[in-house]
């Protein structure tokens, strides 16, 4: 077991304190991140993005929504996302659909196989249609229907 220390704001938000994080196989307990989205938890390096958009074992598409999906050789869940301008000219849009899809993402990790998953969207989707069929692929993959 190894503790990290991280650098935190007190609540009243002018003083730093130190903070000990209980870290196992390294990453946060389980206690500290069950609904987290971790850095870990994301897709970081662009040969990763390229290998699982060109070479995916794995394709959900439902309406304006895609999901490409390949196994990563680790013990958990990551995402990458994809929300080009050409579907949702307005940054307010595109960011609303990222929260959206990363939220989704966080309450259905711990039950995701261990797989790099990239989310694309092609056309303006609202925000109840997106969580709708994001819940449904992620709920496929899980339960391996795919």
């Amino acid at each position: 077991m190894v503790f990290v220390h991280e650098w935190q704001r007190k609540p009243a938000g002018k003083y730093l304190a130190l903070v000990e994080q209980r870290v196992v196989n390294g990453l946060p307990s389980n206690r500290t991140m069950s609904h987290s989205f971790p850095k870990q938890a994301r897709i970081l390096d662009g040969s990763v993005y390229s290998s699982v958009l060109k070479r995916p074992q794995k394709k959900l598409v439902t309406g304006p929504v895609q999901i490409k999906a390949r196994d990563n050789g680790l013990e958990f869940a990551r995402l990458g996302l994809v929300v080009p301008k050409r579907g949702t000219a307005r940054a307010h849009d595109r960011n609303r659909m990222k929260r959206t899809i990363r939220e989704q993402f966080r309450l259905t990790r711990n039950s995701l196989p261990p797989k790099d998953m990239i989310v694309q969207v092609f056309s303006k989707v609202s925000v109840e249609q997106l969580r709708d069929i994001l819940s449904r692929q992620f709920a496929a993959l899980s339960a391996g229907r795919v």
